[in-house]
């Protein structure tokens, strides 16, 4: 791949990421700093859906293992029952994006389908979820509609979607209705 198709496809996914999280901005909500030496997912995820720590919904490992480094989360939300969280490698922008959804957004844990005259964004995955761009899955859990998205250039198409199925199979569990 050349440097201008690197860089385009890193564009694309940055803002395809933006796009879906709407831009959120940084939040106080829980301390948003996942130690980098944490082993574990925190169990302790608040059994109400009034406050997810969404950094603590994947290990220091899954993130290191993906991102050739241990890089602490940063919360992406303001909004305590929707919070997001990125994990971003500073020396090449290459990132893992997690977006806990709208509780209810997701009844029966299914995805919900466009809205009427909007086009089918994206493509059917496993287990009901839903390829939105190349390293990016939407999938249902917690009764909500969440992503999580796997931006790391030196993966192709298909590594990045297995990578971001694998880290939805894992959050899934964890997201509270």
């Amino acid at each position: 791949m050349t440097d201008s198709a690197i860089a385009s496809r890193a564009f694309v996914l940055f803002a395809s990421f933006l796009a879906v999280t709407g831009c959120g901005s940084q939040s106080s909500v829980g301390d948003g700093n996942a130690e980098a030496g944490d082993a574990s997912p925190t169990a302790s995820v608040a059994a109400d859906s009034a406050a997810i720590d969404a950094c603590a919904l994947l290990s220091a490992q899954d993130v290191s293992a993906l991102l050739g480094a241990a890089i602490a989360g940063r919360s992406t939300s303001t909004d305590p029952t929707m919070p997001g969280c990125i994990w971003e490698n500073a020396d090449n922008y290459e990132s893992i994006a997690i977006e806990v959804g709208n509780p209810g957004s997701a009844a029966n844990n299914t995805l919900p389908p466009p809205e009427p005259g909007f086009p089918d964004v994206g493509t059917p995955g496993p287990d009901g979820m839903r390829f939105l761009v190349p390293g990016q899955v939407e999938f249902p859990a917690g009764g909500r509609s969440n992503m999580v998205q796997v931006a790391v250039m030196a993966m192709s198409d298909e590594e990045a979607n297995a990578a971001a199925v694998d880290l939805a199979r894992k959050i899934g569990p964890l997201i509270p209705r």
